[in-house]
């Protein structure tokens, strides 16, 4: 039961303190995760490869992932309401004075401010799992001694194909998801 309490306010907090959407609040998932509940690395890449595969909103579908695995049936259910809650309350105030928000120059500043402050957090955590994506190591310098591999070389490869797929010719990602997961299939199971 302390487990399910954790999950419900590690996620209550991750919803009412983190902004930029399910993306945006990715890091404090890893590390909000590690330090209360012991996600893992692995289980953190195996929740974001899952999420990319998954319809529907990523936090919410990252809190009832790390709710069960770490919390099981009533985890996910509360790992997920703690997830939503805040938004539902913020939500529901930002209705009830949206014509005064609308013209309050402190809002759009807060939200100028928010913008790269999320940019930010999104590559912290980019480079964050690449470390244990690509090279299986906890930290850069790890990283930087790491020898390289052919399995490295592919997923470096399957990045840089999906990365020309999505900008260059504008590919949908849930297919380029799937031929992710059928080139790892192909070439990189063990």
């Amino acid at each position: 039961m302390d487990r399910i309490i954790t999950l419900f306010l590690m996620f209550f907090k991750i919803g009412l303190t983190s902004f930029g959407g399910g993306y945006g609040m990715m890091s404090m998932i890893m590390d909000e995760g590690q330090r209360l509940v012991g996600l893992t690395r692995t289980e953190f890449a195996d929740m974001t490869a899952l999420d990319l595969i998954c319809s529907g909103p990523v936090a919410v579908n990252a809190a009832t992932y790390v709710g069960y695995i770490k919390g099981g049936f009533w985890g996910a259910i509360f790992a997920t309401l703690g997830c939503i809650l805040p938004s539902v309350i913020i939500c529901t105030i930002v209705i009830l004075f949206l014509n005064s928000f609308n013209k309050s120059k402190i809002v759009k500043g807060l939200f100028a401010g928010i913008t790269p402050a999320c940019g930010g957090l999104l590559l912290y955590t980019t480079l964050s799992l690449s470390k244990s994506v690509f090279f299986n190591t906890n930290s850069f310098t790890d990283m930087l001694h790491s020898p390289i591999t052919a399995a490295m070389i592919v997923m470096v490869g399957i990045t840089g194909a999906a990365m020309i797929a999505d900008l260059k010719y504008k590919i949908n990602p849930a297919f380029l998801t799937l031929a992710g997961a059928i080139l790892g299939m192909l070439f990189l199971s063990k």
